[in-house]
């Protein structure tokens, strides 16, 4: 077994995302390599335990970023051609539950700090919970929200 590495990217390709360098970029791209991660695996699933999706830092001329990789087993014809299915497929834009997630990590991100502060008594309910709220996957953003309000 001869485990493998390729690079999928840090977010949707088409979508602005944390740039290495920029204030916020440790927390930002933290929330968004974790959602791309969760997006990819929804829609993507992984065909069998010798093929993942992992959030690897590496280190650049600005610091360290953060990306998704498929991590496969070379041996494993299946994990081999799941990893390049994914370099190819990448999705452009986010889907609904990824932006809804988006949404929900950066609020939770806030009460948190809120609350840390001494500005709020307690995190509000709905982001107690250290689990994403289980959302349909047939639903638009609007919709989402509107279910789970924010």
């Amino acid at each position: 077994m001869t485990i493998q590495y390729i690079s999928i990217a840090a977010a949707p390709l088409e979508e602005d995302c944390a740039q290495v360098g920029q204030p916020g970029y440790e927390g930002r791209s933290s929330r968004e390599c974790l959602i791309f991660k969760r997006m990819l695996q929804r829609l993507y699933p992984p065909p069998n335990d010798n093929a993942a999706l992992v959030v690897k830092g590496a280190a650049h001329d600005f610091g360290s970023y953060r990306e998704v990789r498929a991590r496969f087993d070379d041996q494993d014809e299946t994990a081999r051609e799941y990893a390049y299915r994914l370099e190819r497929e990448t999705p452009a834009r986010w889907d609904a539950i990824a932006l809804y997630e988006l949404l929900w990590q950066e609020r939770k991100a806030r009460f948190s700090l809120a609350v840390a502060r001494g500005e709020i008594a307690e995190m509000p309910a709905q982001y107690r919970p250290a689990a994403f709220p289980a959302l349909p996957a047939d639903k638009t953003l609007p919709e989402l929200c509107r279910l789970f309000p924010l």
